[in-house]
């Protein structure tokens, strides 16, 4: 009941508050530190839409769908987080919808994923580790974290081969996994995507052990793996994300969607580890530092 009329009151204030052309922002409202995430894509958002936006944080006890469903079908709706995404998109066809923050792609709905850029790792990768010449990921066969035939095309224009190994679970990746490791020697590399690579704590302690031995390169989707030792890390910057999200809902309010529905997350930071490029010999030159973030000292 508290729920009912806690909704019943955010959409009597927040539609009432939203202007002709406004951008509505939905996006979960969460403790820290996942509420700087969110709180940095809003207001790159803000920042990217050139009206006004109006920010509608929900709990997990409200439903965005009645809110969504009272509003002008005119105006733009951003929604950030894939519960949020998934209960607007299903639920309110037809209209302006904007999804953010969200781990895959969605149908009818325009969007950007948290999924890397293949063309942004293809760039990246020639130049931090230029002696790589073939990237390997394991993951499902079915796993749409990343459009695998355009990842091996933009790959393949830098002279790097990709090559994608099946596991339906974490105990066959495992095996994957080992089999794999006997192969690999100083040109090959490990890709952990941000989900769907059967990676736990004890399945990265390995092949961060197998990297150090055999001088084969790690890298992943999670910054967290970078202070654990593999060599490198693409992962989102947050505000650049919402300013990308904030100009694409700026397009679709114009009517000039992009053609592309879904697009991969182009926004990222780089963080390296040199205590590991160190050991594999790789020298972070003046260029190649342009092209990071964030060093991790060695130590």
């Amino acid at each position: 009941m508290l729920a009912s009329l806690g909704l019943t009151f955010l959409v009597g204030v927040s539609s009432a508050a939203v202007g002709a052309s406004d951008l509505v922002i939905i996006y979960p409202q969460v403790r820290e530190p996942f509420a700087k995430v969110f709180e940095e894509v809003v207001r790159g958002a803000e920042e990217g839409y050139e009206d006004q936006a109006k920010r509608v944080p929900m709990a997990d006890n409200q439903s965005p769908v009645d809110f969504v469903h009272v509003l002008d079908e005119s105006l733009p709706v951003l929604v950030l987080g894939n519960r949020l995404a998934q209960q607007v998109s299903k639920n309110n066809p037809g209209r302006k919808l904007i999804v953010g923050a969200v781990n895959s792609e969605f149908n009818d709905v325009f969007g950007i994923t948290l999924i890397p850029d293949s063309e942004v790792i293809a760039k990246k990768l020639p130049v931090l580790v230029p002696r790589v010449k073939h990237v390997h990921i394991v993951t499902t066969h079915d796993n749409n974290m990343l459009d695998f035939e355009r990842a091996t095309t933009s790959l393949l224009q830098y002279g790097i081969e990709l090559s994608l190994h099946e596991a339906e679970d974490i105990r066959v990746a495992a095996g994957v996994y080992r089999d794999l490791m006997k192969t690999l020697d100083e040109d090959d590399a490990v890709w952990i995507l941000p989900r769907g690579s059967f990676v736990n704590n004890a399945m990265l302690a390995i092949l961060l052990q197998e990297s150090w031995e055999k001088h084969f390169v790690v890298f992943s989707s999670n910054p967290i793996h970078v202070k654990r030792g593999a060599l490198f890390s693409v992962y989102p910057n947050n505000y650049k994300m919402g300013l990308s999200l904030g100009r694409l809902a700026q397009d679709v309010a114009q009517g000039n969607p992009p053609e592309r529905q879904m697009k991969p997350l182009e926004d990222i930071f780089v963080t390296v580890n040199e205590r590991t490029s160190n050991h594999l010999g790789i020298n972070l030159t003046d260029d190649m530092r342009t092209h990071i973030d964030l060093i991790l000292p060695a130590r």
